[in-house]
């Protein structure tokens, strides 16, 4: 085969007035991140996180301006904590607290068992409360609560099945549940119930606190631990390297990276939302590792006495190579993610693609600006650290010592940790997005103990021309729904039109004016709503509830000809799109492994170590597969996000592994010899970066917000696994595969890269006479 043309690092180094272009470079990114900055904008709106297709939200909207929407209510439990709920000072304090949030701005409606009516013996309307001018006999509250039990539209929906609590909906007016204009709403309705607590028990759920809840734990985790763990991060790398300066380089251009990446999120149009917050910090996790690998490589240059400006040019013609082909692979395998099926994954996938280029152009041009100044000249870049080179060291030596044992159990653990990685599901929950004592989460859980669930489902029924709204065929309809959504292991109570008319005679029902239930049926567009709650079981049982109901719908509706029956609601796009979610960026990781393996043949101008280099880069990401799987947890949007950071992080240290041998075996040294050669260079980046990179992400295992410690825990896991890999199985494998090459292909005489087979020269001596054996 022949040999491509050589080439060394002098050929590749720029020219001695390199640092004027840079300069400018660094000047022109930074004008546009600043524009881009200046156009970011935070989206918090679930919807657009959820969203699949245009066609996801029709139904939603279309009961929302008939019927109004039940994602915008704030839903009140109400007890008390001494006495009885309808003794009559306690139906009197319940009636203020309504009046009270009424006059709230930003509240549409307010309903409570006090609204509710019931046929009187006339054939009336009347409320099942008595409305006095002032408290109610003990008597005639004993008869309210007697009325209230029996009420179809009470009983177990707005009353719980002991009468000990009741719940007050506080429906926020069109826009008003928008993430940027609740806050204000929902303070105002806290402070309303801080006010009418006393001697009542309030607490406050629902849709709209629910997340704005989440996404203040959010932003206020994300920031508190995001710096704590940057700053234990600087501070490790401070004592390691010995030196500020070194410290200096090595965080100012990772950092300067993940700041261009946000802007790059605002020149692309994209918005912050849970996905795309984690763009930053994946270009800071692979920016710290290609600046360490920076310095190291010009700390060499230093110690030979090569000057700090020709240090730097050579460094970019050496590591710039290595980083730019990372970026290349790391790019073009989120862009991958555009085939997606959720607009929000397509979305993460275009912008971590641009905050890789970002990350790749900050550190590829300020580290080298900064090492070149007087501030860092020469050995002020402080000297490596010889405990972590020590280690790579050994651990590479005993693996190439005995490459084939280690190349054939790794093999093996990668399969069986694939294997137990299959049995991986997802699954979310809306506490799981809350901290575990937030007031929001623990109203929830009570709220679906004591009435069946908070989150709103309902079902729109549509019916042919020729019937009346009252009509036994309209009632009996809708009754079938109530069957439909009441049938299996996890029934929803629900309430609808026939929950009201259904035990009336035709003739009282005539008398019926449809305005007095126009948030249950439209009479003149032939559509009505059945109403259900549901508890927080999880989208992975909630997608199974829904999947059974829609086969109920169905027949239903072949049932029924001319009669249309659809399943909405936010909780039913988002059990069904957070877990499609879910599946993209999960099944999208074999398409980036795909992408990465072929781009990194094709650089390498070898197919071999195109599949070579997979071995490495996937037994991370099937080691914290297999670590969700031992622990008894799921997959969430925001854990799952941790395997595309750890396939970062892998990708980045392989390519510095691979160019380095390649490197080498053009110089004419043994595999061998290239090996060791490779690690005596990049393993002191490797350990370092890994250890930085898991002291920082372990600081957010003691979040307070279980999916936010979840990621720290699996991020954790996937440094170490990444670094065992690279250290390990790599160096082996390629031992294993090169020798094989030349035994069983003669013809194949090169070996996996170029050059002819020699002694290596002067190298540590934990890596001397490490040969393949075994």
């Amino acid at each position: 085969m022949a040999s491509p043309p050589h080439h060394d690092a002098r050929a590749l180094r720029p020219g001695p007035g390199w640092r004027r272009p840079a300069f400018a470079a660094v000047l022109i990114c930074s004008a546009l991140a600043a524009f881009g900055l200046s156009r970011l904008r935070i989206d918090d709106d679930l919807r657009a996180l959820l969203r699949g297709s245009d066609g996801d939200f029709a139904v939603i909207d279309e009961i929302a301006g008939r019927f109004g929407s039940p994602d915008r209510d704030c839903i009140v439990r109400v007890a008390v904590t001494d006495g009885e709920l309808f003794a009559p000072e306690t139906l009197e304090r319940i009636r203020r607290l309504c009046s009270d949030l009424r006059a709230i701005p930003g509240v549409a409606e307010v309903r409570s068992i006090l609204d509710i009516r019931r046929q009187g013996a006339a054939g009336g309307l009347l409320p099942v409360i008595p409305r006095t001018q002032g408290p109610l006999s003990a008597e005639a509250a004993a008869a309210a609560r007697e009325r209230a039990t029996r009420h179809p539209l009470i009983a177990g929906h707005m009353l719980s099945s002991d009468a000990a609590a009741t719940l007050v909906l506080v429906r926020l007016a069109p826009g008003e549940d928008a993430p940027a204009r609740a806050a204000p709403v929902l303070e105002r309705i806290e402070a309303s119930l801080a006010t009418a607590a006393s001697p009542l028990d309030l607490e406050l759920t629902g849709l709209p606190p629910l997340r704005h809840a989440a996404a203040s734990a959010l932003r206020h985790d994300m920031l508190v631990f995001n710096t704590t763990g940057l700053c234990l991060a600087v501070i490790l790398s401070a004592a390691v390297a010995r030196s500020l300066r070194s410290t200096v380089v090595a965080c100012v251009p990772p950092t300067i990276g993940a700041v261009w990446a946000m802007g790059m999120l605002g020149l692309c149009g994209a918005e912050i939302n849970i996905l795309t917050s984690v763009v930053p910090s994946l270009a800071l996790v692979v920016g710290t590792c290609d600046s360490i690998h920076f310095i190291e490589d010009m700390r060499r240059s230093a110690r030979r006495g090569v000057d700090p400006v020709d240090a730097s040019a050579a460094a970019i013609g050496r590591v710039g190579v290595a980083c730019g082909v990372t970026s290349l692979v790391t790019a073009v395998g989120f862009a991958s993610l555009a085939a997606a099926r959720i607009d929000a994954v397509r979305t993460f996938g275009i912008s971590a693609a641009a905050g890789a280029v970002a990350s790749f152009l900050a550190v590829g041009l300020v580290t080298p600006l900064l090492a070149s100044t007087r501030f860092c000249n020469g050995m002020r870049l402080g000297r490596s650290s010889r405990t972590a080179g020590r280690a790579a060291a050994v651990v590479a030596a005993f693996a190439m010592r005995h490459a084939r044992p280690v190349a054939a159990l790794g093999c093996l653990a990668l399969v069986a940790l694939s294997w137990a990685a299959s049995g991986i599901d997802a699954d979310t929950r809306v506490v799981d997005a809350l901290p575990r004592t937030a007031p929001a989460s623990r109203a929830l859980v009570e709220v679906d103990r004591d009435f069946g669930g908070a989150m709103g489902v309902d079902v729109l029924v549509r019916w042919p021309e020729g019937l009346d709204w009252t009509d036994d065929g309209v009632v009996t309809a809708l009754g079938a729904v109530h069957e439909a959504l009441a049938d299996g292991p996890q029934p929803l109570p629900a309430v609808s039109l026939a929950s009201v008319v259904e035990p009336l005679p035709q003739r009282t029902r005539q008398r019926l004016d449809p305005d007095d239930f126009r948030d249950l049926v439209d009479a003149d567009a032939r559509t009505a709503v059945v109403r259900a709650r549901v508890r927080d079981l999880g989208s992975r049982a909630l997608e199974g509830v829904y999947d059974r109901i829609d086969d109920r719908l169905d027949r239903l509706s072949a049932d029924r000809p001319g009669w249309c029956f659809q399943l909405a609601g936010m909780s039913v796009v988002s059990a069904r799109n957070i877990r499609q979610l879910i599946r993209d960026l999960g099944s999208s990781l074999l398409l980036e492994l795909a992408v990465i393996g072929s781009i990194l043949a094709i650089a390498f101008r070898s197919p071999v170590v195109g599949l070579v280099s997979l071995v490495p880069n996937v037994f991370p990401l099937a080691a914290i597969g297999a670590v969700v799987v031992a622990s008894a947890a799921t997959l969430e949007p925001a854990t799952v996000i941790v395997f595309n950071v750890c396939l970062g992080l892998a990708v980045d240290d392989t390519v510095h592994v691979l160019a380095a041998v390649r490197r080498h075996r053009r110089a004419g040294i043994s595999m061998a010899g290239s090996l060791r050669r490779a690690v005596a260079e990049t393993g002191n980046a490797i350990v370092i970066g890994g250890v930085v990179l898991a002291v920082g992400f372990a600081t957010v295992t003691v979040s307070s917000v279980p999916s936010l410690s979840g990621f720290g825990r699996l991020a954790c896991a996937a440094v170490a696994a990444a670094t065992v890999a690279e250290l390990m199985l790599l160096p082996a494998l390629i031992l294993v595969v090169d020798d094989a090459l030349r035994r069983f292909l003669p013809r194949y005489h090169d070996g996996i890269f170029t050059g002819p087979d020699e002694a290596p020269p002067d190298v540590p001596a934990e890596l001397a006479g490490t040969e393949l054996v075994g």
